[in-house]
């Protein structure tokens, strides 16, 4: 349909070139007709050929006018199809972001070519694709939390109708089967405000010289009662001290989620080991665990949003599911890279790597 910018870039168009072509045609005449009155002039005997020069310029203007008029609707129909051309991906895109603004995040535009429209529609597609992809977490982690406070809110509504009908008496076993279930949600809701404020544009680290050991002792002895009380060995080989630019407090947060995770997944008897080294350009961090492991195919996933690699999300191991999510935000946030090396039934590691 001939309406919008494919009529305005058509008509542009338009006018720009048959501007141009009248005002040379008007010119073009007028200096015919100024050449032909000179040689009226300078020729003695124009009167005997004066028919056949006034013949002569009537042809010649009329084939300047015809020729202009022809030019004219030629401009006409090719500037169509040029503004047609230069319209349609611009219209495509538009149509697009409208759907998009309507929730249709799969749609695409069509991109040809290596010029600055063609840029434009890659951008359009990323951004579609971006956004597919942050509305694909959304819905998962609306229904992760969904699932995640059910089961809590459940058990609680359960034992508390059971107290309510006299099916259960209160007793402190019971109660205190009440309190884990609302610590865990406690402990869910924590990481979640924990997890919005990193991810949050305005989130700033509080970045200082810090000597990195003693942030890892400051965390090991946060969770050293809970490894005497199951009986895991935890050690650390760091010793000299190593400067960096660390927000304490987060880092403290880190490490701390580390060694919990370490505890829960190692059976009692074993071992985790924290080291710290400094290397030519890095520092690199290593938390090691003789516990059962991760499987291959699953060990890309653990910093995935309420990711447990028991499918049925047992709740022996505890932890909210965003915890790793959470460490590997803060070890970004530092410019740093966190990976996990492990084998089932022979432990887990986990890398972090600082640049210097």
């Amino acid at each position: 349909m001939f309406r919008g910018l494919h009529a305005r870039l058509a008509i542009s168009f338009v006018f720009a070139a048959s501007s141009i072509l009248i005002i040379a045609s008007i010119i073009i005449m007028l200096e015919v007709h100024y050449h032909l009155s000179m040689f009226k002039e300078d020729v003695p005997d124009f009167n005997s050929i004066s028919p056949l020069t006034h013949h002569f310029e009537k042809a010649l203007l009329s084939s300047i006018l015809w020729t202009s008029i022809g030019a004219v609707l030629l401009v006409t129909i090719i500037s169509y199809f040029v503004a047609k051309s230069l319209s349609t991906p611009l219209i495509q895109m538009r149509n697009a972001a409208e759907k998009m603004a309507k929730g249709d995040l799969g749609v695409r535009t069509e991109t040809l070519g290596n010029d600055e429209l063609n840029n434009l529609g890659v951008s359009l597609n990323q951004l579609a694709s971006q956004l597919q992809q942050q509305e694909t977490a959304r819905k998962n982690m609306t229904s992760d939390i969904a699932h995640e406070l059910r089961t809590p809110l459940a058990t609680i509504k359960s034992h508390l109708e059971a107290f309510e009908d006299g099916v259960f008496h209160p007793t402190q076993e019971r109660i205190h089967s009440l309190k884990e279930e609302i610590e865990r949600l406690i402990l869910l809701v924590q990481d979640l405000e924990h997890l919005t404020e990193m991810e949050s544009p305005q989130s700033v680290l509080e970045l200082k010289k810090e000597d990195l050991n003693k942030v890892i002792y400051k965390s090991i002895e946060a969770v050293s009662a809970s490894y005497v009380q199951k009986g895991v060995r935890l050690e650390s080989s760091s010793n000299a001290p190593i400067e960096l630019r660390l927000d304490t407090k987060r880092m403290t947060q880190v490490f701390i989620n580390l060694l919990s995770n370490a505890l829960t997944y190692t059976p009692a008897g074993g071992n985790v080991k924290v080291t710290a080294a400094e290397e030519i350009n890095h520092v690199h961090i290593t938390v090691k665990d003789t516990g059962k492991g991760i499987p291959n195919n699953e060990v890309e996933h653990v910093f995935e949003r309420f990711y447990r690699s028991e499918k049925s999300r047992n709740r022996e191991y505890g932890g909210s599911g965003i915890g790793l999510t959470i460490v590997k935000r803060i070890i970004e946030a530092h410019d740093g890279q966190i990976w996990i090396e492990s084998e089932p039934g022979k432990g887990t590691e986990v890398h972090i790597r600082f640049p210097k």
